[in-house]
């Protein structure tokens, strides 16, 4: 496993009015990104609105999955959107703005390999991600393991 920190995207002006991949999570070897922040700067005159979207893997950009819609920046404005969200292979991130002038900039982590979790919340480890092996074993409780092997079979550990 390696974390690595690091500018996903950018600085880049996607064309407007036209929906624009501007990262997708490695699909060579198995990865998982977290998004810290997406930071959008409008130098056009009037105003601009930005969309953006988290698309899973095999899914098409739209409305269906914004985590922005519509967004309204101001001329010479710089946004910052500090968020948290997880890619896992073959993800990607659009955007869409109605006025061309929109420099955007996505930061975060990589991990290439799958993630040993400890301490998260019940809803931050799915069964998907565990079948997708993004999440290879996590600390359910002070004695409950959640883990799989090579096979992709789950298994849940209780220590006594």
């Amino acid at each position: 496993m390696a974390f690595t920190e690091k500018r996903l995207a950018g600085p880049t002006v996607p064309a407007s009015t036209t929906e624009t991949t501007i990262y997708t999570c490695n699909t060579s070897v198995q990865t998982t990104t977290l998004i810290k922040q997406i930071m959008a700067c409008y130098t056009g005159a009037g105003n601009t609105a930005l969309s953006i979207s988290i698309v899973p893997h095999g899914n098409t950009a739209g409305s269906n999955n914004r985590i922005f819609s519509n967004t309204v920046i101001s001329a010479n404005e710089t946004i910052l959107l500090d968020v948290s969200q997880v890619l896992t292979s073959g993800d990607f991130i659009s955007v869409l703005s109605n006025t061309g002038n929109t420099t955007i900039t996505i930061s975060g982590i990589e991990n290439q390999g799958g993630m040993v979790l400890a301490g998260l919340a019940d809803s931050a480890v799915t069964t998907t991600k565990i079948a997708d092996r993004n999440v290879t074993s996590a600390k359910l409780g002070q004695n409950a393991f959640l883990s799989n092997d090579s096979t992709g079979a789950i298994f849940i550990m209780e220590t006594i």
